[in-house]
């Protein structure tokens, strides 16, 4: 080892910072629990949307949809259709959200953590009226066997895992920094 790199380090020390070898790396960037992260994005981007093109718009083609609209039909139910349009516009919401937040983590903003909190705080929100509303419609309540109440549970432990991950993590803070 060279003695005047031993000598700066030893300034170093005498001015109250640690020698340079005693240095931990910054922790920042799109690596540790990050990763699982964007996992996560694009898993629910995916579900999401494919939820949407399979289950939720095709209950809007005008057969399917006039059953559950008119008066006179049998499976008329004005709770249901409420029900079917707040899946909609809300889950449509849900894809326009992880769109950007793929946009604002790559590009390490800012705004990256606090649009994650809504994100999750939403999505447990949604859960919660999802089993209210469901328990509410006879048919919907008869068919389900417990997936609402795993919905809204699965939703708590995420808010209560990533919620904090996303306040107090050193690399959050270190990464959206732009």
């Amino acid at each position: 080892m060279d003695p005047n790199q031993v000598q700066e380090s030893n300034t170093a020390s005498a001015q109250g910072q640690a020698p340079q070898y005693f240095l931990k790396p910054s922790v920042e960037g799109l690596g540790g629990w990050l990763v699982l992260v964007q996992i996560s994005i694009y898993f629910s981007l995916i579900t999401i949307t494919y939820l949407l093109f399979n289950h939720i718009f095709p209950v809007f083609e005008p057969e399917i949809w006039s059953m559950f609209t008119d008066k006179g039909s049998p499976a008329y139910n004005r709770s249901l259709v409420q029900l079917i349009l707040f899946e909609t516009v809300v889950n449509v919401v849900f894809v326009i959200a992880l769109v950007f937040a793929l946009f604002l983590l790559y590009r390490k903003k800012r705004a990256f953590p606090k649009l994650m909190i809504g994100y999750i705080l939403f999505s447990l929100l949604t859960s919660i009226v999802d089993y209210v509303a469901v328990s509410q419609i006879e048919i919907l309540a008869q068919g389900d066997n417990g997936t609402f109440m795993r919905e809204v549970t699965r939703s708590i432990l995420y808010a209560c895992i990533w919620i904090p991950y996303f306040i107090r993590s050193k690399r959050v803070r270190n990464t959206f920094v732009n």
